[in-house]
């Protein structure tokens, strides 16, 4: 499997110079290294998890985002993607979501929020020159994560501010 960090220094413990600087940036984080050394295990009973890049963990809320590379997430079946879920949910003691990273960033967005759909995306920019991505979903009860959690996400992965809308509300009972 491909880290961004070497693979004996995972399996070792001590990093290298070069590993150990991505650590100090917080470019690889602690969190990053707890799932690294879970799917360096995972490999050698899932071959096919050799094949397969990671790019990062993210925890929001209750639950982590492992994000593999474009194309990873379709070289292992569902059972093998359960499997690896399961793993790493135990040893980390928390709800996890396999995500596939994506060069698009609205492709990126719809693996998050399934089995909600993209209806519609707007690039808006503010006064202070800054942007910002507003996303708008088709219903919001097909939305299985909160939309705070779904900003936070990409905010930390893609470096992109995210605003979810819906075009229907859940409708509410009573008064």
């Amino acid at each position: 499997m491909e880290f961004p960090v070497c693979s004996f220094d995972l399996k070792s413990g001590i990093f290298c110079p070069k590993c150990e600087a991505k650590i100090r940036s917080g470019e690889v984080t602690e969190l990053d290294v707890q799932v690294m050394k879970l799917l360096q295990e995972l490999e050698r009973s899932i071959s096919q998890l050799g094949g397969l890049s990671y790019r990062k963990s993210v925890q929001s809320g209750e639950v982590v985002f492992v994000v593999l590379g474009e194309g990873s997430l379709a070289r292992l079946t569902p059972p093998q993607q359960a499997m690896v879920r399961k793993k790493i949910s135990e040893k980390l003691k928390a709800n996890v979501r396999l995500v596939e990273d994506s060069r698009d960033i609205n492709k990126f967005i719809q693996s998050l929020v399934a089995p909600a759909r993209i209806t519609m995306v707007n690039r808006i920019w503010l006064p202070d020159q800054s942007e910002e991505m507003r996303v708008v979903l088709n219903d919001e009860r097909s939305l299985r994560i909160r939309r705070e959690v779904v900003e936070d996400v990409v905010g930390r992965v893609k470096g992109v501010t995210v605003r979810i809308d819906f075009e229907r509300r859940g409708r509410r009972r009573g008064f």
